[in-house]
């Protein structure tokens, strides 16, 4: 295999080695893992496959690094246009129906008096007397047509 051809592998060390076979250790070690947690990029060799296979219960391989997300979105993109929509025949609306009450008949304009004349005022209506008011005032018109 060619180096330029050659892609790398991501570990990590979850597990400590403490209580585990020495060979094991220094399996981790080779690998260039000194703290758990640690990340580290080795190329994909068969040497590198093989301590991996040696001590899979303490470490954990990574998937590739994803890019960031904007170095995958093109600056611009250049597309046919889209194809007309056919629209169907226009369809005659019913005419619209107005629920507002129809404007009263205007009530029919006197003309203005002129500069010099005064127009007569009418008189306020009276309001209709109550039976007893009615009755009182009868006899105040009787007893003055008396005197």
């Amino acid at each position: 295999m060619a180096k330029a051809e050659q892609g790398t592998v991501r570990i990590r060390w979850v597990r400590s080695g403490i209580a585990f076979n020495r060979q094991q250790e220094e399996a981790v070690r080779a690998l260039g893992l000194r703290r758990l947690q640690q990340v580290v990029e080795r190329p994909d060799t068969p040497v590198v496959r093989g301590l991996i296979a040696k001590v899979p219960h303490l470490i954990e391989v990574i998937g590739p690094v994803k890019p960031a997300a904007w170095a995958s979105v093109a600056e611009y993109t250049i597309t046919t246009p889209p194809k007309p929509v056919e629209k169907p025949a226009p369809v005659a609306e019913p005419e619209p129906v107005s629920f507002a009450p129809e404007p009263a008949e205007a009530a029919p304009v006197e003309p203005v008096a002129a500069a010099g004349e005064l127009a007569e005022e009418p008189k306020p209506k009276r309001r209709a007397r109550t039976s007893k008011a009615k009755a009182s005032a009868e006899e105040a018109e009787a007893a003055e047509g008396k005197d």
